[in-house]
This record gives structure tokens, sequence and C-alpha cells, in this order.
């Protein structure tokens, strides 16, 4: 997928669009319009001319839509009937395409980010065939002691090189970085190293001599009010990771929701007589004159959103009358 894509234009004069204010119109018409703007980015991503295939090669099914989308099966499906019948979308080769994709979007800029993202990752897989794989090791902060073992030194080192980790202070020898142990209590140079690493972050300035500039901190670190030590900033990650927890929850709870309310509203539907049904299919009709050439399956879902929403609403005046 094309994921160098950060962004598509969307025209001003969008929601003056006759299709959008058709599908504005319909049943649960906010939601249609969602899902046409997620297909719309999902488009952007997959970076293919408007078509929609992962990794430029297999078209997304509906099945995969309704997941990428967070949206029940059927909503998607009523979405896509909506999308062809307005001519929003067609099927060329098995694969879905969004019409006037080329006419609205910098596909010459598109095609120029795709080309430099294979160029890329050509690079970066034959750069990886002459590149050893570093080994990293969790370890706990040790308690300062003034005679350290061999051992425990290495030890030291490999907690340090993980702080570094990403910065250009990585790169300090084995020798300046044993030197900073033996100089320095082992906590100080552990916290130098955390803080001269978090400053980099910040700065981004160069650095040339990496053992000289923790030798630096080691000496004379005066912390700063925006640092913060790595338990807090740990604690922040798990906060920021327990949200994103929870909203997958509630989102998980939402689409169970929407999924058994979709299965009901099938239920209700096929308990109709066949008389009931076309009922609803005229008033339907009669409340969207200008939709009155539409095919049977998609008059049929159209209907039966319009049913469903006719009997909650009489569940609700009966609920409260009583």
């Amino acid at each position: 997928m094309g994921s160098d894509v950060f962004w598509i234009k969307l025209h001003t004069r969008i929601f003056d669009s006759e299709s959008i204010i058709l599908l504005e119109s319909m049943p649960e018409g906010d939601t249609l319009l969602i899902i046409w703007f997620k297909m719309q980015i999902l488009a952007g991503k997959c970076n293919a001319r408007g078509y929609l295939l992962l990794n430029g090669e297999r078209p997304y099914s509906d099945e995969m839509l309704a997941t990428v989308f967070r949206r029940p099966l059927n909503t998607v499906r009523l979405a896509i009937s909506a999308f062809l019948q307005f001519k929003m979308v067609e099927v060329i080769d098995g694969a879905y395409f969004l019409a006037e994709w080329e006419i609205h979007q910098n596909v010459s800029g598109m095609d120029k980010i795709r080309e430099q993202t294979k160029v890329r990752v050509a690079r970066h897989r034959s750069n990886k065939k002459n590149v050893a794989v570093p080994v990293t090791l969790q370890v706990t902060l040790s308690n300062a002691i003034e005679t350290e073992t061999e051992k425990e030194i290495e030890k030291q080192q490999q907690e340090i090189r993980l702080l570094l980790s990403g910065t250009p202070l990585s790169t300090i020898s084995e020798k300046e970085l044993k030197i900073l142990i033996k100089r320095h209590v082992s906590e100080r140079v552990i916290q130098a190293a955390d803080f001269a690493a978090e400053k980099w972050r910040r700065e981004r300035k160069e650095i040339k001599n990496p053992g000289g500039y923790l030798q630096t901190f080691c000496e004379d670190l005066v912390v700063p009010e925006w640092y913060e030590p790595p338990e807090v900033r740990n604690a922040k990650s798990e906060e920021v990771a327990e949200r994103k927890r929870t909203e997958a929850r509630q989102m998980e709870e939402q689409l169970a929701d929407e999924e058994r309310e979709a299965l009901e509203r099938d239920d209700y539907w096929c308990s109709l007589s066949e008389e009931e049904r076309q009922k609803h299919r005229d008033d339907f009709r009669a409340t969207a004159p200008f939709m009155q050439d539409l095919e049977d399956d998609f008059l049929d879902g159209l209907a039966k959103l319009t049913a469903w929403d006719k009997r909650q609403q009489m569940n609700t005046i009966t609920s409260s009358t009583a």
C-alpha cells in the first residue's frame, strides 16, 4: 500500500454534488458518507490510480472493506450499492474503482511517490543484507557501587546503549563507555545518557564527539523542567496504550451492537408478509420521488431501513405511553 501518500484532495463544493445530496437524503445517510470518505482515503493510501488494491495487487473484497472501515458488512454493502447506483464507483477487472479519481487528484504526484517508495524499499533491503541486526536487552537500573565487576559494567553498557539507541550518541566506543562507567558512579552515567538522548531528540543538533558530550553531562548535569525520567515516560506511554485499548474495546462493542441490530433488522424484514414489504417499498418511493428507477436489491435495502426505523419509533412511543 502506498502509505507515503498522506493526503488527498477534496473539493470545497463536495456537498453540493448531486450524488452526495442523494446519499445524505437516504436512511443512514451520515454513515454512507463516512464510508464514502473512508473509501477515498483508502484509495489514496493504495495509490493505485483510484483502484482499491491491497499491496497494489489484490482487490479489496466487501468483507475486507468492512474490516478496514470498522463497519458492519451489510452496511458496507448497502453503501457500495449506492455508490454503484450513483456512478461514484465502478467495478473493473474485479476491483472497485473510484470514478473521476484522476480528475480530482494529483495523479502524477502520486505516481512519483509510488516510484520513490519502490526505490527506497529496494535500497533498504539491499542495505539490510550487509548490516548486522543488534540485539537489544532490557535490563533494570543497577544500584550505584564504588567497585564494579566487568560483568556488571557490561550489563550497564547494554542499558546505556539501549537509552542511546536511535541517536548519534549510540556510536560511542566500548572503550569510551567503559571509562565513563569506571570514572563516574554508574547511576550518574545512566542518567546523563538518558538526558543526553532526550535532549538530542528535542534539538536534533550534530554531535561530533559522543564520549566528550556524555562526559560533560556526567560532570555537570543540570536537569531542565522539560526532562522526564524513563519511569515517568513509561507511565505516560502506558496511559496512552490503555486509552487506546479502551477505545478499541468500545469500538468492538459498537460494532457488535451495529451487527446485532443489522441481524435484527434482517429478521424483522423476513418476518413481514410480501404485502407489508411492498407497502414499505411504496412508502419509500413516495418519500424519494427522485429515486424511482432503483434496482430491486437496492430498493429492498432502503425499504428495510425505513421499515426498521418505523418499528423503532413505534416501540419508543409504546414505551413512553406505558
